[in-house]
């Protein structure tokens, strides 16, 4: 049908076609022969409906049936397509012409049976929203004493005029015939509604696709009738039914699981059960027999069956006749099915798992429909035994009573759903809407399946379709590929030689079987379980399983097992199966490389003895113990091993960790910003050391060089000096140096033991950054363990680290690569050394004071965390009761203070109470008084000193003491009745709070990013009856763990010994609380786990900070991670009573970072990437692979942060993608990762730092060594600035202007840059407009630069000794092309091989030059390819030389 969509299920149409009976009197005196009726709504006269301030109406009709004499309401509800409203403004009153026709039949001949019209206004309102109207209703009498005329006889109807009435058709419930004669009813004036009523005997061709009762029109979707193309035709006026096909069904197999026997043995328990408790009676000793099996098959289109269904008998062993039922356009359940006394054989072998129907079912009335559906139901005749006392009762029954149960039901759509010969269908049952609307028998449990097991899971049903010929010989229908219809279905099953059966996707072939084995398309297999002996062994390729349409074999049991792998292994999936779907492939995007961890030295090197013997000369601040004795001194060399118990056991468990910056030193061939002329300049550090806040230094100049505190000669040294305001070196010692108290005192529970693993297993990641161009310089790392003192009063180390710069090649940047990758392209990180820092690390030792405790030991032992919390009613109640005095223990275990309370003026506590006493009124509170103005307070002054001389006169004055007495009596009488009233109003509130205090339970925790908090809480209910517990806890952080396998997975890692319990909690609650059952006076324990993505992401300015100006004071965040907040948890049973309440503290505390990274991307786009997580479990040499997947988790504290990882095998790394949206430049976006290797997010294994700078992007394309030149422009800001710009690369980039210069307030600058790339290929340089007076930064852009490779016109070979020597310097020649004097430029690609004797020359018109070349000595043999650029004064290339460098060991000749 064309109305119908193709993805329009045949269960969705079903479902919305619901119809109310009839009264059941009427149902039962209804007449053999149905009436079809014809409404006509012409015109409704007289509208005045109204909506205030809607802007359009609109008009629609929607009627009705009523059963007047039972007051009730019965079929389907019509409603008619919104027309306008005509005739406003004019002569004639508005009108509303409809001009439509409904349809419907029915049994019930009675007057009493009326049709109600109700007329709705539609209108949209100003703000868009649509609200509708009742305008008026009225009844339309249809059977009357005269006949009615027929609509298909061309005769003109009469017409009829129907009064609306003012209010709702629901007045009809408490009216009684005549309902127009009510006096209650109240007509609206001249509002009228015109129709003519007949008969439409052309329903006779089609009234047995609608059920009766019910109301249909031109636009409705009748399955199964021709549709009209013509816009507003009618085609229920001459319905034309679409053609029929005769189809046949052969070989029907039913498999309920888990076999037949065992179903039936339950379903006739159950049976027996629900009888019993329908009579109210005990165990009688009877049992409930299973006396028939039947089968109904019938068509269904959507609305009703087309005819009764056929019935037949099934059984596992015989198959009896079929029992034909007559047609009848009314289907009714109580002639449809009859009691048999034919008794089955129920004691059905094991072998025998599925109920056969070996005879053919011939189907008729099948019309070419995709709405149109076979409609399987399975039915059990069940005979229910008298007991001893009824055939006591009645000796004239002897048999039990019969009755049958819907068991199962299926649908298929033939046409929606086209298959093969083959075809498997879900059996469906349990508390939903069946064809032949009855109750049927319930589903198992499925909330532990997949949501492929779960349809499967109440049966398969398996035929062969076809149709049928004159002859009667049976065709199998082969049709196209399975697509989804309002199942899901199966088809083709093959066996495989160990006689199991397997569901496969047919074949993309159309052409009939011709009985010889072909291979499938595709085929996928379902996974099988390993407990599931029928299917143990494993299935065949897809090669080796041909598809048998002919001979299906049975023998072994259908079972659909739960899913037990990834949800692409299942190939029934709804959704797949059609062609025009496509199928993800594994693939690795080009945009996401793998970025490596940074290969950064986690143990520096040491210093020799003379630079020992340096840094004591220049004055460094000595670092002395608690003694002033000076520290142990480790030798960086050595490997430390740390000993955690040692630590933990040591009596000085406060730690001073000092971090001294003493010098650094910046590498010669290394490309950096240059800050002087003298090479010198300042730079500042940042770093985090374990839970601290983040840390950025101060600038430090670079002063005073010393060469021998370097252990590379490439290096140049320089000692760290603070800065004067005048940006001058600061007298004093040189360094400097950060300390941190790290005292358990305050600490958290437990925070000491993790501070002492942090130690020994964390490094320490410190950026260099220039303080000058505020450019990234490196990053470094050093191993903490360093810092464990083993014993000793205090340790220092001093180290030498490596500074390393890592530029990570984006593909993104440069689109040129895109389409040319294919596959997985490998990363270009290119790391260099740009210098070294000489750090110096200390942990000086300390005792703990005792006073922090409120302990006279000396050794104070720290506390444990707390796992298992008990409520009020499980322990020993700590509630005092609310009296004024208390004594007890704290949690903690310490004694409690005597805690007084001394009582106090109502008035003095509450403010609200005193404003509204009379007595208080010349009271006031100086604090609270402001004066405006100095008048003001002198006035305020004088009015006091006036008042007190009153009071001191009036003591003398008899009688106006008096006379203020009786006033303040009365004063105070007024105030205690207001007392009163206000203690009345606040008891409830009062007693509830303290009612509460006593069955509330405090908790703390101290949970931090990503990792888990988990704690056990003791529940006991103080009730002598069982209670529906319901845990409310609106907190989305903290919830119950409902899972048996996570819950003893966080048993097993707090090391506790409670018991568990599988299905402890209600798998369907009736809210979004989790439910427990909970017998009288019964204690479980309730698991919790808190765990919490929350993390600070402001970013600090890219700037060092300022030690001469104070800190603004920032605007308060909307939101701080490491604020204290409750939860509350409330255990309420039945009748939402309070039966516990648990008070969770929780006060975070900062996480650790174990890395961070940081990128530079355009603004305004998305920063994808993936980083490599290394797998350090496993031995060098260890073959990768093995069972299982090992899957890595990931956790970001930006939701708007992507996140993914793919699982991999054991001993492979992972890759984790992310992937960031970038603002505007400048901004720089932080935020954390955490990376988990256990599926229930216990501890991360990492967590990572990460920062997204945002940058404006320009693209350069440039040829090697050959200057482009291009200009950027800045504007100002909104005051003027002195800035300066600097280039990540100046050897490469180089900008004009180079000195500072006034960047005047919203004026526009033009700043000139010229890049000469001496590398082919895809490079990142990065420019920074700089505040050089408060080393703020202004703006900053990303310079993607392109260069190709110069045209090479001449090339050379040249052999070079090893070591340099002799034959170190060669010479070639140069022609200048040009008749006039010209001066070139030399450069080369590779200056640390190759310097040239004069980097200019002058050469005249056509003469010949020579070019010094000096190759600079290597130590080592091998090749490299040098590159000679000669370039004209404007730096255009002219010529490309390119160089073959072969370095040898020459051989002495005697």
């Amino acid at each position: 049908m064309a109305a119908i969509k193709s993805d329009q299920h045949w269960r969705d149409f079903y479902d919305k076609n619901i119809l109310l009976p009839p009264a059941f009197d009427r149902a039962k005196s209804a007449q053999e022969k149905s009436i079809p009726v014809s409404l006509h709504l012409q015109t409704v006269e007289g509208v005045t409906s109204k909506i205030d301030g809607a802007a359009k109406m609109e008009f629609h009709l929607q009627v009705s049936l009523f059963d007047i004499g039972y007051h009730q309401f019965f079929g389907r509800q019509w409603v008619g397509p919104p027309v306008d409203l005509q005739g406003v403004g004019g002569q004639q009153k508005p009108y509303i012409k409809y001009n439509e026709s409904i349809y419907f039949h029915t049994l019930i001949h009675s007057s009493t049976v009326v049709a109600v019209v109700e007329l709705v206004t539609t209108g949209t309102l100003p703000n868009g929203h649509m609200q509708k109207v009742a305008s008026g209703w009225g009844i339309i009498r249809m059977f009357k004493d005269e006949e009615l005329p027929d609509t298909s006889r061309g005769v003109k109807l009469p017409l009829q005029r129907v009064q609306l009435y003012y209010g709702t058709p629901r007045a009809l419930y408490f009216l009684d015939e005549p309902v127009e004669n009510n006096s209650e009813l109240k007509a609206i004036p001249d509002c009228v509604l015109n129709l003519t009523v007949g008969t439409h005997k052309a329903m006779y061709r089609f009234y047995h696709l609608i059920p009766e009762n019910t109301i249909v029109g031109s636009n409705d979707v009748i399955p199964g009738l021709v549709d009209s193309q013509a816009a507003g035709k009618d085609h229920l006026k001459k319905p034309k039914l679409l053609p029929s096909k005769l189809c046949q069904i052969n070989g029907v197999k039913i498999q309920l699981n888990p076999n037949i026997q065992k179903f039936e043995e339950e379903f006739s328990e159950l049976m027996h059960e629900d009888r019993l408790n329908m009579q109210n009676r005990a165990s009688d000793g009877t049992a409930v027999a299973i006396v028939e099996r039947r089968l109904l098959i019938g068509v269904h289109n959507g609305w009703c069956f087309v005819e009764k269904p056929q019935t037949f008998h099934i059984d596992t062993k015989s198959v009896s006749s079929a029992v034909k039922v007559g047609a009848s356009p009314s289907v009714k359940r109580s002639q449809r099915f009859r009691s048999s006394n034919r008794v089955l054989d129920d004691n059905t072998s094991s072998e025998d798992n599925v109920l056969l129907l070996k005879q053919k079912v011939q189907i008729s009335d099948m019309l070419e429909d995709p709405m149109f559906a076979i409609i399987f139901i399975l039915e059990y005749v069940i005979s229910e035994p008298l007991s001893e006392e009824d055939k006591k009762l009645s000796k004239t029954m002897l048999r039990g009573n019969t009755r049958s149960v819907t068991v199962r039901w299926a649908a298929w759509n033939p046409f929606a759903q086209p298959a093969g010969p083959q075809v498997f269908v879900a059996l469906h049952g349990g508390p939903s809407q069946s064809p032949d609307e009855e109750f049927v028998y319930k589903m198992p449990d499925t909330s532990m399946q997949d949501a492929l097991s779960s349809q499967m899971a109440g049966g398969i049903l398996s035929f062969i379709w076809g149709t049928a010929d004159q002859d009667g010989q049976f065709m199998p229908m082969i049709g196209s590929q399975f697509q989804p219809g309002s199942f899901l279905s199966m088809r083709d099953v093959t066996n495989t030689p160990d006689g199991s059966d397997i569901f496969m996707m047919e074949s993309q072939s159309r052409k009939p079987p011709s009985g010889k084995s072909r291979l499938p398309a595709s085929v996928t297999s379902l996974p099988v379980p390993q407990s599931q002996q029928s299917l143990e062994q494993s299935l065949l390729q897809p090669q080796m399983m041909p598809l048998q349409y002919a001979q299906v074999n049975y023998n072994q049991q259908l079972y659909v097992p739960m899913q037990q792998g990834p949800v692409g292994m299942y190939s029934m999936q709804s959704g797949q199966m059609m062609p025009r779907d496509l199928q993800e492939l594994p693939y690795q995007p080009t945009h996401t490389p793998i970025i490596t961890t940074v290969p950064q030295p986690k143990r520096g090197s040491g210093l020799s003895r003379a630079a020992y013997a340096k840094l004591y000369s220049v004055g460094f601040p000595p670092i002395l113990d608690r003694n002033g004795q000076p520290p142990e001194v480790i030798d960086p060399g050595t490997e430390v091993q740390p000993n955690t118990t040692r630590e933990m056991n040591d009596p000085l468990q406060c730690n001073e960790i000092v971090f001294q910056f003493l010098a650094m030193s910046r590498n010669i061939t290394a490309d950096y910003p240059i800050s002087s002329k003298n090479n010198q300049g300042t730079v500042f550090f940042t770093f985090q050391f374990y839970r601290c806040p983040q840390l950025t230094t101060e600038r430090l100049q670079l002063v005073t060089a010393k060469n021998e505190l370097s252990s590379d000669a490439d290096s140049v040294p320089y000692i760290l000096k603070k800065l004067d305001k005048d940006n001058t070196s600061l007298k004093g010692p040189p360094g400097l140096e950060v300390r941190y108290f790290m005292d358990p005192a305050f600490m958290k529970p437990g925070e000491n033991q993790r501070f002492i693993q942090h130690l020994t297993q964390q490094t320490l990641h410190i950026d260099v950054w220039d303080g000058d161009s505020l450019i990234l310089i490196g990053s470094t790392s050093v191993e903490l363990k360093y810092l464990c003192r083993n014993g000793y009063e205090a340790v220092q180390t001093t180290f030498e680290l490596d500074v390393i710069a890592t530029e990570y090649d984006n593909p993104d940047l440069h689109q040129g690569d895109v389409g040319a990758a294919v596959g997985v392209r490998p990363t270009n990180d290119q790391t260099t050394l740009k210098g070294k820092l000489h750090l110096q690390m200390a942990n000086v030792g300390h005792p703990v004071d005792p006073k922090a405790f409120n302990l006279d030991a000396a050794y104070v032992s720290l506390p444990s965390k707390t796992v298992i919390v008990v409520s009020q009613f499980a322990g020993k109640s700590g509630y005092a009761g609310g009296s004024l005095t208390a004594h007890g223990q704290s949690h903690d275990g310490q004694t409690k203070k005597k805690a007084l309370s001394m009582a106090q003026h109502l008035a003095e506590n509450n403010r609200e109470v005193s404003s509204l006493l009379i007595s208080r009124k010349h009271i006031v509170e100086p604090c609270t008084v402001e004066a405006p103005h100095d008048t003001d307070a002198e006035r305020q002054r004088k009015l006091a000193r006036m008042n007190a001389i009153r009071n001191l006169q009036g003591e003398d004055n008899k009688g106006v003491t008096i006379t203020n007495l009786q006033r303040g009596k009365t004063e105070r009488m007024r105030d205690y009745k207001t007392m009163e009233i206000y203690r009345l109003q606040t008891k409830k509130d009062g007693i509830l709070s303290m009612l509460s205090q006593s069955i509330s339970t405090e908790h703390t925790i101290h949970p931090s990013f990503g990792t888990a908090e988990f704690f056990e809480f003791v529940l006991r209910n103080p009730f002598n009856v069982q209670h529906m517990v319901q845990i409310q806890c609106d907190d989305k952080d903290l919830r119950v763990v409902t899972d048996a396998r996570e819950w003893r997975y966080f048993k097993q890692l707090n090391q506790l010994s409670t018991p568990i319990e599988e299905g402890m909690f209600n798998k369907e609650p009736k809210s979004h609380y989790v439910e427990i059952f909970m017998r009288p006076k019964e204690t479980v324990n309730i698991p919790f786990k808190f765990l919490t993505f929350q993390a600070d992401q402001s970013v600090q300015p890219q700037g060092p900070v300022d030690p001469f100006q104070q800190e603004r004071k920032t605007k308060t965040k909307q939101f701080d991670s490491l604020k204290e907040r409750v939860v509350k948890v409330s255990f309420k049973g039945e009748e939402d009573k309070p039966m516990a309440i648990l008070l969770l503290k929780v006060e975070p505390q900062p996480h650790i970072v174990n890395q961070t990274f940081r990128f530079h991307h355009p603004e305004q786009s998305f920063l994808k990437r993936s980083i490599r997580l290394k797998c350090d479990n496993t031995l060098p040499g260890v073959p990768v692979g093995g069972s299982g997947v090992v899957q890595a988790f990931i956790r970001c504290s930006d939701p708007n942060v992507i996140s993914d990882s793919k699982g991999t095998q054991p001993g492979e790394p992972h890759d984790i993608f992310f992937k960031v949206p970038i603002g505007s430049s400048p901004q720089i976006k932080r935020f954390f990762m955490a990376v988990y290797l256990d599926s229930f997010l216990s501890k991360p294994v990492q967590i990572w730092q990460i920062y997204a700078h945002a940058l404006q992007r320009v693209d350069v394309a440039a040829v090697e060594g050959q200057t482009s030149r291009f200009s950027l422009i800045q504007r100002g800001t909104q005051s003027s600035r002195l800035v300066k710009c600097f280039s990540s690369h100046p050897q490469e980039m180089s900008l004009y202007p180079e000195e500072q210069f006034m960047l005047a307030a919203g004026a526009v600058h033009e700043i000139n840059i010229a890049i000469r790339p001496m590398v082919e290929g895809h490079k990142t340089l990065y420019l920074n407009v700089v505040d050089v007076e408060f080393h703020q930064l202004i703006c900053s852009w990303l310079i993607c630069v392109n260069a190709r490779a110069p045209m090479i016109s001449r090339a050379f070979d040249v052999v070079l000794p090893v070591g340099g020597g002799k034959g170190s310097s060669k010479k070639i020649t140069y022609t200048n092309p040009y008749p006039h004097r010209k001066n070139v430029l030399l450069h080369t690609n590779r200056q640390d091989l190759l310097q040239f004797k004069e980097s200019r020359l002058e050469i005249d018109g056509g003469a010949i030059c020579t070019i010094g070349l000096r190759f600079v000595p290597v130590m080592q043999p091998g090749t490299a390819e040098i590159l000679v650029f000669i370039n004209d004064e404007d730096d255009k290339n002219e010529e490309t030389f390119r160089v073959a460098a072969v370095y040898q060991r020459m051989v002495a000749t005697s």
